[in-house]
């Protein structure tokens, strides 16, 4: 089998961040296989297809079709399934967004292949895969390792791993794929954007805010600027959105959404489990609470042990200061 395949996401016209964390950490698994790096890029992700050779790809797939102008099951995998039979590769990168959830368990079932999702790290352990993921509201570490022989599908949980540094000048081939009699048996006719909607797992910066903002008007008045100081996203705790303060698009946490920011800032929040379990992968975590015993503490990369109201404005005012804003 033939080293690693990424499915690329785009982000406008440039590859999602997503995609070159896939390809950084692609590069060391196809080197560790003895094999190549290849991506792939399904419809409209082909206009920016060209730019996986700079984050390490040595060849570049390609499928475009009138029916793959919006994601369905059946053609992203009959895509999909073409670069694996022309590649074959040991392995098969994709993100955890929900649309990457639904193609990778398809594809692996078509595959008869392993599966693993919301994967936080990835080997080659005596020539086979070896994948990590959280479970149990991360208090409990899964490795699985998969035999060797038969393709593997791993979707990854954004900001698991950097992003590749990108080589401007590198190139590599790009090779146009078809995929005879694609009929999806669904048929997408337009995509309306939700109004109010968050997007939360993208963000490198998250600020939160819990139930020890003492009210909505105070949450409103503190986090959002801060964020917005930061050049980030803010979340909410699912207590104060039960309590009406923040729309659900906010929540963080096992019923909301799971993030894995570069640094998340909890002001107010106590810690709950749920909500452990939905932001304890972040790489620095920040955490702001009156009661030294509160449960986020105990994940928390620095804590400040104080009363929010009086701490956050200070911060939100020094933080403008020192980037100018």
């Amino acid at each position: 089998m033939n080293g690693v395949l990424v499915i690329l996401e785009a982000v406008g016209d440039d590859l999602a961040a997503i995609s070159r964390e896939l390809l950084g950490k692609g590069r060391q698994l196809a080197d560790a296989l003895g094999g190549s790096l290849a991506a792939l890029a399904i419809g409209p992700t082909t206009a920016v297809a060209a730019r996986a050779a700079h984050f390490g790809a040595d060849q570049i797939f390609t499928v475009e079709a009138p029916a793959l102008s919006q994601y369905t099951t059946d053609g992203y995998v009959a895509a999909a399934m073409a670069a694996v039979k022309t590649f074959n590769p040991a392995l098969i990168m994709a993100g955890t967004s929900f649309q990457m959830r639904d193609f990778g368990a398809a594809l692996a079932t078509d595959l008869n292949a392993g599966l693993s999702v919301d994967v936080t790290d990835l080997k080659v352990v005596d020539g086979a895969i070896q994948a990590t993921r959280p479970s149990h509201g991360g208090n409990v570490i899964n490795t699985y390792r998969f035999a060797a022989g038969k393709p593997v599908v791993a979707l990854v949980r954004k900001q698991s791993f950097p992003e590749a540094a990108a080589q401007p000048d590198r190139s590599a081939p790009v090779t146009a794929l078809a995929v005879a009699e694609l009929n999806p048996r669904t048929t997408v006719e337009e995509v309306k954007p939700k109004a109010g909607a968050v997007n939360l797992t993208d963000a490198a910066i998250i600020v939160t805010g819990g139930r020890g903002l003492g009210n909505k008007d105070n949450y409103y008045r503190l986090i959002p600027p801060l964020a917005e100081a930061l050049g980030g996203a803010y979340g909410a705790s699912r207590a104060i959105v039960d309590d009406g303060w923040v729309p659900y698009e906010h929540q963080v946490g096992q019923t909301g959404k799971t993030v894995s920011p570069k640094l998340y800032i909890a002001a107010g929040v106590s810690g709950a489990i749920q909500h452990l379990a939905g932001m304890r992968t972040s790489r620095t975590i920040v955490a702001i609470n009156k009661d030294p015993e509160a449960p986020i503490f105990r994940i928390a990369t620095l804590g400040v042990v104080g009363d929010v109201n009086e701490i956050l404005p200070l911060l939100t005012e020094e933080i403008k200061a020192r980037l100018n804003r």
